[in-house]
């Protein structure tokens, strides 16, 4: 029996990190997992100014790791006595899993360390050159391999799917692992409650999730892995590269899901509210959704949300899982110029098909929300106007999740890109990051405002285009900032665009109306007006 711990950076989710877990214990194999802060926490808000910054700790635009921090981590790390311990994290985290690596081969150098996720799988040439390994893609049969090959004393230089850095400095570069095509192969995702740390705050404590995490109440699910879009900013959008030959978008059996559906709600120590689909796009195979629909509401009957693409907009799609308990969608439409879509993102929706495809989710009862990608040097001013004009058209309500900038992320198609059309000068890189961004600009800060303002119900076309034709704002959007800031507490319950204040105040009196006609509080009311 091998000990391994894995640690999970600004990533509570971390999927990866619990199915590989879930595999090795089948092996009979010891596992914990360490999650340090969570996604909540990304932020540069979040990351203590210089004059806080404590010695021995690391700092970069929007994850750190405190000294004290660190020291708990090694200390758990040496009551744990793993023989590897695996680092998760994504191209945010770059610079803070190199940094827990340094400090974890200096303090127990005989332990492997390696490194997995999605940027290094990406950057694996320059990733191999901190830990001892790099696993690529899909790890749940390369680990085992490797901590089995680990536990009978065997080959652990040439296994499919990772790379292995030799003291001499030779890199083994092993093919990838052919991807496993039935999903149903895998065990489940390890949400168990035991062997799971949390750091957060200078503190350590056993728990599932950081403090202010939703996944207490909204349970998290996968049914399927791939993306049958190419988008080229996104991790999904290189899976035809990595996998050559391979078919990479697969799915669950209904039945599959719906068990481990059941079996959380049964055993879940909290009380789920929602669940929530991670899957790039929810689904898009009408027989799997005719099977799967009328088995939710029947077995599982709680809200739930997903992800979706302005393409994927079928009633035949869409009403079933309406009937199932949909009850929002949050859909990237990331630019309403046609320009950009086609020739930077590699995306194809027309402005009707977008219009389109919400009125057909809406049509169904459920909510919709919508990502725009901003802070974008690609995107020309014309751009901007036709994405304000794509805006103002959306049926309402429509919200508008925090346009999110632009982030050329090392190796993508998009940083690519961003070469070829000689951009890179305007653009810098943040510490600790593996990814460019644009360099700080009114301009962009003023056209994040000018489209998120045009999704609320206050604003019209005429209202936006005096706003556009302010130059003073354009160099000063502070101003616009304020009034964005107002828009979303006078419309939304604490700000989130989920849930809008005139339903919340509607619910809340629906339950005073229910709780009123409830003979328990006629009697308290009757009790009460006698004593008092």
């Amino acid at each position: 029996m091998q000990r391994v711990t894995f640690i999970a950076l600004y990533d509570e989710y971390c999927l990866g990190v619990r199915y590989m877990s879930s595999m090795l214990k089948e092996q009979g194999h010891e596992v914990n997992i360490i999650i340090h802060h969570g996604v909540e926490y990304i932020s540069p808000m979040e990351v203590p100014p210089p004059d806080k910054q404590e010695e021995g700790g690391y700092y970069s635009m929007c994850t750190y790791i405190t000294g004290r921090e660190m020291d708990l981590m090694l200390d758990l790390l040496k009551k744990q006595a793993p023989s590897l311990v695996g680092v998760s994290f994504t191209s945010i985290s770059f610079g803070l899993a190199q940094f827990v690596t340094e400090r974890i081969k200096k303090e127990m150098p005989g332990v492997k360390v390696i490194w997995g996720g999605v940027d290094s799988t990406v950057n694996a040439n320059e990733n191999i050159r901190y830990p001892d390994m790099v696993c690529l893609g899909e790890g749940e049969y390369p680990i085992r391999n490797l901590v089995d090959a680990m536990d009978k004393g065997g080959d652990t230089d040439h296994i499919p799917s990772i790379w292995v850095r030799k003291q001499d400095g030779e890199i083994i570069r092993n093919p990838m692992q052919k991807l496993e095509q039935n999903l149903d192969n895998y065990p489940f995702p390890d949400f168990e409650i035991e062997n799971k740390t949390v750091i957060h705050d200078g503190e350590v404590f056993p728990s599932l999730f950081p403090p202010k995490s939703h996944m207490y109440t909204n349970f998290i699910i996968m049914t399927a892995r791939g993306c049958p879009f190419t988008c080229t900013y996104c991790c999904s959008g290189h899976d035809d590269v990595l996998y050559k030959g391979d078919r990479f978008l697969r799915r669950r059996s209904v039945d599959n899901v719906i068990k481990e559906l059941r079996y959380r709600i049964r055993t879940w120590p909290w009380n789920i509210e929602r669940i929530e689909f991670y899957d790039d796009v929810l689904p898009l195979n009408k027989r799997w959704v005719r099977e799967f629909s009328p088995r939710y509401a029947t077995e599982v009957a709680l809200p739930f949300f997903g992800y979706t693409h302005p393409n994927v907009g079928d009633p035949e799609l869409l009403e079933p899982l309406g009937e199932a308990g949909l009850s929002y969608i949050i859909m990237g439409i990331q630019s309403g110029s046609q320009r950009t879509q086609r020739k930077y993102y590699d995306r194809r929706h027309p402005k009707e098909q977008t219009i389109q495809t919400i009125q057909n989710i809406q049509a169904t009862g459920a909510k919709v929300l919508v990502d725009f990608i901003g802070y974008n040097p690609l995107e020309l001013e014309e751009d901007n106007l036709e994405t304000l004009d794509l805006i103002l058209d959306l049926p309402k309500p429509v919200g508008i999740i925090k346009i999110n900038p632009m982030a050329f992320y090392d190796n993508y198609k998009i940083f690519h890109i961003a070469h070829k059309e000689n951009i890179i000068e305007q653009l810098e890189r943040p510490k600790g990051v593996h990814a460019l961004q644009a360099k700080p600009n009114p301009y962009f800060v003023y056209w994040e405002m000018i489209h998120t303002l045009a999704h609320f119900d206050q604003m019209n076309r005429d209202d936006m285009m005096t706003l556009v034709a302010d130059e003073h704002l354009r160099k000063n959007p502070a101003p616009l900032e304020k009034f964005v800031d107002a828009l979303y507490s006078a419309t939304y319950q604490d700000g989130n665009p989920v849930v809008r204040k005139d339903e919340y105040i509607n619910q809340l009196r629906w339950r005073i109306h229910q709780l009123e006609g409830n003979s328990m509080y006629k009697a308290f009311r009757k009790i009460r007006s006698l004593v008092a």
